[in-house]
């Protein structure tokens, strides 16, 4: 397509997305697409330029709130003027964050060093209780598997013991039935009752 101006249907097979995935982002990232006198969205080049990059940022991770200020860093103009009350004009080609937006960002990144340092800081002391409480717990589950073990072995050496035993005593009596007989057969042998 060699056009200038693009309608939603025409912008979205062009960026190969569906046109709710527009609609979508135009209202979260409060991006400011003009429209014809209907009422219509027009994406000139400026606006498929900035949805091309969002689409590269949303390949790369980013999530919805770092595109927003990205999108603030690289084209500012087509960002909507935050709503704090009153009406603030629409300057060109000029940034449209707030003090209070860029104290929020300043804070935000500022809790996010301290978390950032909180976990560096502890991630020693993390780790060996971590290490402590597995080392501990896998302590415990060796120990009981090995007395679970110690009492198989032990009940199976009983009934191998037994096994052993029975089996020699019933070998005795089979060898003292046996001379029995064996004398019982001389006996008869030689006459003798």
């Amino acid at each position: 397509m060699d056009k200038t101006h693009y309608i939603i249907s025409d912008a979205a097979k062009e960026l190969h997305v569906e046109a709710h995935v527009l609609r979508y982002w135009e209202e979260e990232l409060e991006l400011r697409i003009p429209r014809n006198k209907l009422g219509h969205r027009i994406y000139g080049e400026k606006e498929m330029a900035l949805f091309r990059q969002i689409l590269m940022w949303k390949k790369e991770g980013l999530s919805l709130k770092e595109i927003q200020t990205q999108c603030q860093k690289a084209s500012p103009a087509l960002l909507n003027p935050p709503v704090t009350g009153q009406v603030i004009p629409y300057p060109k080609e000029h940034n449209t964050v707030t003090e209070e937006d860029s104290r929020m960002v300043q804070f935000k990144q500022i809790l996010g060093r301290i978390v950032t340092d909180a976990i560096h800081n502890n991630s020693e002391e993390l780790t060996a209780g971590i290490a402590s409480n597995v080392s501990t717990h896998v302590n415990k589950e060796l120990d009981y598997l090995f007395r679970e073990k110690e009492e198989a072995d032990e009940k199976r050496f009983r009934q191998l013991d037994e096994t052993i035993r029975s089996t020699q005593r019933a070998r005795q009596e089979a060898a003292a039935a046996q001379t029995e007989e064996n004398k019982a057969k001389n006996r008869h042998f030689f006459g003798k009752k």
